[in-house]
């Protein structure tokens, strides 16, 4: 099954620059156009003495009122097609990182992703999956550090069974930030290298 190719991913702010672009083009094509007119003007009114002449400018006024027209829906046409190029390249990363970020707010961590080869705002995006494996390198430490309360609290349930229900919320806890991980493509063996390398570096900043 095929995926259907959305272009419209924000549609309110593509189509805003769309039609501001439009507009701006019919604008200053109107202006340029209105000055050619009044040039125009000024130039064949002293031709225009007989019939003839009057005819031919008559002619040349309606030839230049159609090129005048032209030149504006070309630019109004030209100006929108740009606005949807460059809206579709800046609303697909901002669809990817809201897409993510909602991930986020779900306690769930977003595999990482590249953008499309033409689309804009790469700085940007590169420093939002900077932050996000920051994050997840975070979680990783934490979950961790749950897991050895959990070995150390079991190891103690004998002597203190009270201690029960609060192993056990603490092991749903564990077990919900694994799947979070996991679904993320964190590994048990990249937890392990993680670790190791987090390891090394608070030795290095410490020497």
């Amino acid at each position: 099954m095929t995926q259907r190719r959305t272009y419209l991913l924000d549609r309110r702010f593509q189509l805003k620059l769309i039609f501001q672009l439009v507009a701006w083009g019919a604008v200053m094509a109107a202006l340029f156009g209105l000055w050619i007119w009044q040039a125009h003007e000024q130039t064949t009114e002293a031709l225009a003495r007989s019939g003839v002449a009057r005819a031919l400018v008559e002619r040349s006024d309606r030839q230049l009122l159609w090129a005048v027209a032209g030149i504006a829906l070309l630019s109004a046409v030209a100006l929108g097609l740009l606005g949807f190029i460059v809206g579709h390249r800046v609303a697909g990363p901002l669809h990817v990182v809201g897409l993510q970020l909602r991930a986020l707010a779900s306690g769930q961590f977003p595999r990482r992703r590249s953008l499309r080869r033409g689309d804009e705002l790469k700085a940007f995006f590169s420093e939002f999956l900077d932050t996000v494996e920051s994050l997840r390198d975070r979680e990783l430490r934490h979950t961790e550090m749950l897991e050895g309360v959990l070995t150390r609290m079991e190891a103690a349930a004998q002597r203190a069974p009270e201690l029960g229900p609060a192993i056990g919320a603490l092991r749903e806890e564990v077990r919900a930030r694994r799947e979070a991980l996991a679904e993320a493509g964190v590994s048990a063996e990249d937890a392990a290298v993680d670790s190791d390398a987090v390891t090394v570096r608070e030795a290095v900043t410490r020497h």
